[in-house]
Protein backbone atom coordinates (compact mmCIF):
# COMPACT_ATOMS: atom_id res chain seq x y z
CA UNK A 1 0.00 0.00 0.00
CA UNK A 2 2.98 2.72 0.97
CA UNK A 3 4.27 1.57 -2.16
CA UNK A 4 1.08 2.21 -4.35
CA UNK A 5 0.97 5.66 -2.23
CA UNK A 6 4.33 6.61 -2.85
CA UNK A 7 4.29 5.75 -6.88
CA UNK A 8 0.48 8.38 -7.38
CA UNK A 9 2.29 11.27 -5.12
CA UNK A 10 5.44 11.31 -7.37
CA UNK A 11 3.07 10.94 -10.87
CA UNK A 12 1.60 14.12 -8.64
CA UNK A 13 4.40 16.14 -8.43
CA UNK A 14 5.61 15.43 -11.67
CA UNK A 15 2.35 17.10 -13.03
CA UNK A 16 2.88 20.23 -10.88
CA UNK A 17 5.97 20.27 -12.36
CA UNK A 18 7.08 23.14 -15.04
CA UNK A 19 8.19 21.06 -18.68
CA UNK A 20 9.91 22.59 -21.29
CA UNK A 21 6.62 22.71 -23.66
CA UNK A 22 6.56 22.34 -27.73
CA UNK A 23 6.08 25.54 -29.90
CA UNK A 24 2.52 26.55 -31.05
CA UNK A 25 1.86 22.40 -30.61
CA UNK A 26 0.91 20.23 -33.45
CA UNK A 27 -1.81 22.81 -34.52
CA UNK A 28 0.16 25.74 -34.50
CA UNK A 29 3.06 23.78 -36.86
CA UNK A 30 0.61 22.02 -39.33
CA UNK A 31 -0.89 25.59 -39.96
CA UNK A 32 2.65 27.35 -40.54
CA UNK A 33 3.16 24.45 -43.41
CA UNK A 34 -0.39 24.83 -44.55
CA UNK A 35 -0.14 28.71 -45.41
CA UNK A 36 3.72 28.50 -46.65
CA UNK A 37 2.18 25.82 -49.60
CA UNK A 38 -0.79 28.25 -49.74
CA UNK A 39 1.40 31.07 -50.65
CA UNK A 40 4.35 29.11 -52.61
CA UNK A 41 4.79 28.33 -56.32
CA UNK A 42 3.83 24.61 -57.60
CA UNK A 43 7.94 23.92 -58.81
CA UNK A 44 9.31 24.58 -55.09
CA UNK A 45 6.14 22.51 -53.74
CA UNK A 46 7.30 19.94 -56.65
CA UNK A 47 11.11 19.80 -55.38
CA UNK A 48 9.55 19.60 -51.84
CA UNK A 49 7.62 16.75 -51.66
CA UNK A 50 9.86 14.73 -53.53
CA UNK A 51 12.51 15.21 -50.45
CA UNK A 52 9.63 14.39 -48.23
CA UNK A 53 8.51 11.53 -49.94
CA UNK A 54 5.39 9.86 -48.51
CA UNK A 55 5.66 12.53 -46.08
CA UNK A 56 2.96 14.99 -45.74
CA UNK A 57 3.70 18.31 -44.89
CA UNK A 58 1.51 18.35 -41.97
CA UNK A 59 4.01 15.21 -40.52
CA UNK A 60 7.32 17.18 -41.61
CA UNK A 61 5.64 20.49 -39.51
CA UNK A 62 5.75 18.06 -36.72
CA UNK A 63 8.85 15.54 -36.79
CA UNK A 64 10.96 17.17 -34.47
CA UNK A 65 8.42 17.49 -31.80
CA UNK A 66 7.12 13.87 -32.32
CA UNK A 67 10.53 12.79 -31.80
CA UNK A 68 11.78 14.00 -28.67
CA UNK A 69 10.66 11.19 -26.86
CA UNK A 70 13.09 9.48 -28.58
CA UNK A 71 16.31 9.73 -26.95
CA UNK A 72 18.39 9.63 -30.01
CA UNK A 73 17.27 12.69 -30.60
CA UNK A 74 18.11 14.69 -27.46
CA UNK A 75 20.64 16.94 -28.79
CA UNK A 76 17.88 18.61 -30.44
CA UNK A 77 16.08 19.69 -27.33
CA UNK A 78 18.11 23.41 -28.01
CA UNK A 79 17.13 23.77 -31.05
CA UNK A 80 13.43 24.90 -30.01
CA UNK A 81 14.32 27.89 -28.74
CA UNK A 82 16.47 30.93 -28.06
CA UNK A 83 16.42 31.96 -24.07
CA UNK A 84 18.50 34.71 -23.19
CA UNK A 85 18.02 37.70 -19.96
CA UNK A 86 15.75 40.23 -20.14
CA UNK A 87 16.82 43.60 -21.20
CA UNK A 88 19.92 42.27 -22.78
CA UNK A 89 20.64 42.16 -26.48
CA UNK A 90 21.21 38.85 -28.35
CA UNK A 91 24.84 38.23 -28.91
CA UNK A 92 26.03 35.93 -32.03
CA UNK A 93 27.21 32.43 -30.42
CA UNK A 94 28.16 28.81 -31.87
CA UNK A 95 25.51 27.68 -29.15
CA UNK A 96 22.64 25.81 -31.56
CA UNK A 97 19.52 27.04 -30.81
CA UNK A 98 16.53 27.76 -33.18
CA UNK A 99 18.22 30.79 -34.94
CA UNK A 100 21.91 29.35 -35.41
CA UNK A 101 20.38 25.62 -36.62
CA UNK A 102 18.06 27.16 -38.78
CA UNK A 103 20.92 29.46 -40.56
CA UNK A 104 23.51 26.04 -40.45
CA UNK A 105 20.95 24.40 -42.64
CA UNK A 106 20.60 27.84 -45.17
CA UNK A 107 24.12 27.68 -46.00
CA UNK A 108 24.40 24.05 -46.08
CA UNK A 109 21.32 23.77 -48.66
CA UNK A 110 23.78 26.10 -50.73
CA UNK A 111 25.90 22.77 -51.36
CA UNK A 112 23.08 20.39 -51.99
CA UNK A 113 25.21 18.39 -54.70
CA UNK A 114 27.19 17.55 -51.28
CA UNK A 115 24.43 16.07 -49.37
CA UNK A 116 22.76 12.66 -49.65
CA UNK A 117 19.08 12.85 -49.92
CA UNK A 118 17.94 11.45 -46.29
CA UNK A 119 20.48 14.62 -44.92
CA UNK A 120 18.16 17.07 -47.85
CA UNK A 121 15.51 15.66 -46.19
CA UNK A 122 16.13 16.20 -42.67
CA UNK A 123 17.57 20.55 -43.14
CA UNK A 124 13.64 20.90 -44.66
CA UNK A 125 12.15 19.23 -41.87
CA UNK A 126 14.29 21.41 -39.49
CA UNK A 127 12.92 24.67 -41.55
CA UNK A 128 9.35 23.07 -42.04
CA UNK A 129 9.39 23.17 -37.44
CA UNK A 130 11.73 25.76 -36.40
CA UNK A 131 10.85 28.70 -38.53
CA UNK A 132 7.13 27.82 -36.51
CA UNK A 133 9.53 28.24 -33.59
CA UNK A 134 11.34 31.04 -34.10
CA UNK A 135 7.91 32.93 -34.20
CA UNK A 136 6.62 31.68 -31.11
CA UNK A 137 6.87 34.62 -28.48
CA UNK A 138 8.02 32.59 -25.67
CA UNK A 139 10.48 30.62 -27.97
CA UNK A 140 12.67 33.94 -28.30
CA UNK A 141 12.05 34.57 -24.13
CA UNK A 142 13.86 35.22 -21.49
CA UNK A 143 16.30 32.98 -19.65
CA UNK A 144 14.87 33.78 -16.02
CA UNK A 145 11.92 32.17 -16.64
CA UNK A 146 13.31 29.69 -19.30
CA UNK A 147 10.51 31.18 -21.65
CA UNK A 148 7.73 31.57 -19.79
CA UNK A 149 7.95 27.76 -18.70
CA UNK A 150 8.06 28.50 -15.19
CA UNK A 151 5.68 31.30 -14.98
CA UNK A 152 2.05 29.62 -13.60
CA UNK A 153 -1.52 31.23 -14.94
CA UNK A 154 -4.76 31.00 -14.17
CA UNK A 155 -6.71 31.73 -17.34
CA UNK A 156 -10.53 30.75 -18.23
CA UNK A 157 -10.66 27.36 -18.67
CA UNK A 158 -6.88 26.95 -18.58
CA UNK A 159 -4.34 26.13 -15.38
CA UNK A 160 -1.20 25.67 -16.24
CA UNK A 161 2.09 27.67 -17.63
CA UNK A 162 2.81 30.56 -20.00
CA UNK A 163 4.49 28.90 -22.53
CA UNK A 164 1.81 26.29 -23.39
CA UNK A 165 -0.73 28.43 -23.03
CA UNK A 166 0.36 30.09 -26.49
CA UNK A 167 1.49 27.14 -27.71
CA UNK A 168 -1.59 24.96 -28.12
CA UNK A 169 -4.33 26.54 -24.96
CA UNK A 170 -4.95 29.44 -27.64
CA UNK A 171 -5.13 27.60 -31.00
CA UNK A 172 -6.78 25.00 -30.06
CA UNK A 173 -10.04 26.66 -27.38
CA UNK A 174 -10.06 28.83 -30.01
CA UNK A 175 -9.96 26.53 -33.04
CA UNK A 176 -7.84 28.32 -35.34
CA UNK A 177 -7.54 27.26 -38.48
CA UNK A 178 -5.30 28.20 -41.84
CA UNK A 179 -7.82 30.01 -43.14
CA UNK A 180 -8.05 32.65 -40.01
CA UNK A 181 -4.92 33.72 -40.68
CA UNK A 182 -5.23 34.19 -44.34
CA UNK A 183 -7.96 36.68 -43.57
CA UNK A 184 -5.16 38.52 -41.72
CA UNK A 185 -3.44 39.04 -45.30
CA UNK A 186 -5.36 41.73 -46.87
CA UNK A 187 -4.49 43.82 -43.83
CA UNK A 188 -0.55 43.91 -45.19
CA UNK A 189 0.25 46.39 -47.83
CA UNK A 190 2.18 44.60 -51.27
CA UNK A 191 5.29 45.84 -50.15
CA UNK A 192 4.70 45.31 -46.27
CA UNK A 193 4.34 41.34 -47.58
CA UNK A 194 7.38 41.90 -49.42
CA UNK A 195 9.56 42.98 -46.50
CA UNK A 196 8.01 40.23 -44.23
CA UNK A 197 9.35 37.78 -47.12
CA UNK A 198 12.56 39.53 -47.43
CA UNK A 199 15.06 36.17 -45.02
CA UNK A 200 16.75 37.95 -42.48
CA UNK A 201 16.65 35.94 -39.39
CA UNK A 202 17.81 38.04 -36.76
CA UNK A 203 15.25 40.33 -37.65
CA UNK A 204 12.58 37.56 -37.70
CA UNK A 205 14.00 36.87 -33.73
CA UNK A 206 14.37 40.42 -32.16
CA UNK A 207 10.08 40.98 -33.71
CA UNK A 208 9.11 38.11 -32.51
CA UNK A 209 11.35 38.73 -29.03
CA UNK A 210 9.45 42.33 -28.63
CA UNK A 211 5.77 41.20 -28.27
CA UNK A 212 6.99 39.75 -24.75
CA UNK A 213 6.10 42.72 -23.02
CA UNK A 214 2.39 41.93 -24.46
CA UNK A 215 2.43 38.10 -23.59
CA UNK A 216 3.48 39.34 -19.97
CA UNK A 217 0.59 42.07 -19.35
CA UNK A 218 -1.36 40.62 -16.63
CA UNK A 219 -0.80 40.52 -12.74
CA UNK A 220 -0.88 38.53 -10.00
CA UNK A 221 -1.13 35.16 -12.27
CA UNK A 222 -4.29 35.71 -13.41
CA UNK A 223 -5.00 36.17 -17.68
CA UNK A 224 -8.65 37.82 -18.07
CA UNK A 225 -10.88 37.56 -21.08
CA UNK A 226 -9.64 40.98 -22.48
CA UNK A 227 -5.80 39.64 -22.74
CA UNK A 228 -6.67 36.08 -24.44
CA UNK A 229 -8.78 37.93 -26.82
CA UNK A 230 -6.22 40.69 -27.40
CA UNK A 231 -4.10 38.09 -28.05
CA UNK A 232 -5.34 35.58 -30.19
CA UNK A 233 -4.99 37.61 -33.21
CA UNK A 234 -1.35 38.17 -32.37
CA UNK A 235 -1.04 34.72 -32.39
CA UNK A 236 -3.31 34.23 -35.85
CA UNK A 237 -0.88 36.78 -37.31
CA UNK A 238 2.10 35.34 -36.41
CA UNK A 239 1.55 32.09 -37.70
CA UNK A 240 0.67 33.79 -40.99
CA UNK A 241 3.99 35.78 -40.92
CA UNK A 242 6.18 32.25 -40.11
CA UNK A 243 4.25 30.80 -43.03
CA UNK A 244 5.05 33.35 -45.33
CA UNK A 245 8.47 32.91 -43.77
CA UNK A 246 8.73 29.65 -44.43
CA UNK A 247 7.53 29.72 -47.93
CA UNK A 248 10.62 32.03 -48.19
CA UNK A 249 12.68 29.74 -46.80
CA UNK A 250 11.92 26.73 -49.03
CA UNK A 251 11.73 28.70 -52.43
CA UNK A 252 15.37 29.80 -51.57
CA UNK A 253 16.80 26.79 -50.18
CA UNK A 254 15.26 24.91 -53.27
CA UNK A 255 15.93 26.96 -56.41
CA UNK A 256 18.69 25.30 -57.02
CA UNK A 257 17.33 21.91 -56.74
Amino acid sequence: MKQILSIVFIFFISCLMPKKSLAWGAKGHEIVAQIAFHYLDDSTKTKVMHYLRKMSIEEASTWMDENRSNNYYDFMKPWHYIDFDKDSVYRPTAERNVLTVIYTAMNEMKHKETLKDREIKERLLYFFHLVGDLHQPLHCGYSQDKGGNTVIIKAPGYGGNLHSFWDTDMIESHKIKMEDCIKLYDDFKPEEVKSIQKINLLKWMNETRSLLPIAYDFKDSKVSEEYVTSNITIVKRQLLIAGLRLASVLKEVMKTA
